[in-house]
């Protein structure tokens, strides 16, 4: 039995809090699994001279470029002395550019976000870390498609911003990983339009969302690094 793609609505554009919309086929098969240790599907890429590894504890990992930050916050950390790794024991955690805990002219010039958010449910709720995006038919993708559209406009425009551009909605690979990628230009009040970039991945009972944004105007400044972000993005899984 198929079990039905969850739609997950974005509620703020620019942050990442999520309201889990189900599909319209209910019926499901969940998969009973044994506790286990978390596993990454992926190796991490080779860390760029002088960038980051970001760990969050029980999610995965991403890397920063020298030229960003984690924001300032009272984040919980951890320490894992067999894997000698230190890291952030969140379920979201935001990055920004350099210099912008301090309020530095430079950093404000600058401005980009590197977001990761985890949110968890029933186990067996959602698709597998790596599920087969070919199983999904051209009409259930433009149903996701318009129901996002939709979401996120009304979203904006409570905050009186608007889509300038949007881009369809596509089930991806991204480093091995099965995803939703949703794209699109926003267009705040008064303010430069901004790059959005989210990749929402299904993980059996919990969902994270990676997103990446920058003004469009900086798209020189920011493409390369964040090309190199989003490859070294991965997600543990509990399998």
């Amino acid at each position: 039995m198929k079990k039905t793609l969850p739609i997950i609505f974005t509620i703020v554009a620019l942050l990442c809090t999520y309201n889990y919309v189900r599909g319209s086929d209910h019926n499901k098969t969940l998969n009973k699994q044994p506790e286990s240790h978390f596993l990454q599907t992926m190796s991490p890429p080779t860390l760029p001279n002088n960038w980051e590894r970001i760990y969050i504890k029980n999610t995965g990992s991403f890397d920063l470029p020298p030229s960003m930050e984690i924001k300032k916050g009272k984040y919980r950390t951890f320490t894992d002395k067999t894997k000698n790794i230190e890291g952030f024991d969140v379920k979201e955690i935001t990055a920004q550019q350099k210099g912008f805990n301090l309020s530095s002219g430079t950093s404000i010039e600058w401005y980009a976000r590197v977001m990761l958010e985890t949110k968890y449910d029933s186990p067996g709720e959602f698709e597998e870390l790596t599920f087969n995006i070919f199983k999904y038919t051209k009409a259930y993708v433009n149903e996701l498609n318009t129901k996002f559209n939709d979401q996120i406009t009304q979203d904006l425009r409570a905050k009186s911003q608007k889509i300038s551009e949007w881009h369809p909605v596509k089930l991806e690979r991204v480093n091995g990983m099965s995803c939703i990628h949703v794209h699109y230009i926003s267009q705040p009040n008064n303010s430069p339009q901004v790059l959005v970039h989210k990749y929402i991945f299904q993980n059996y009972n919990r969902v994270h969302t990676f997103t990446l944004l920058y003004p469009v105007s900086d798209t020189n400044h920011w493409e390369k690094d964040f090309k190199t972000i989003l490859e070294s993005i991965r997600i543990n899984t509990n399998r």
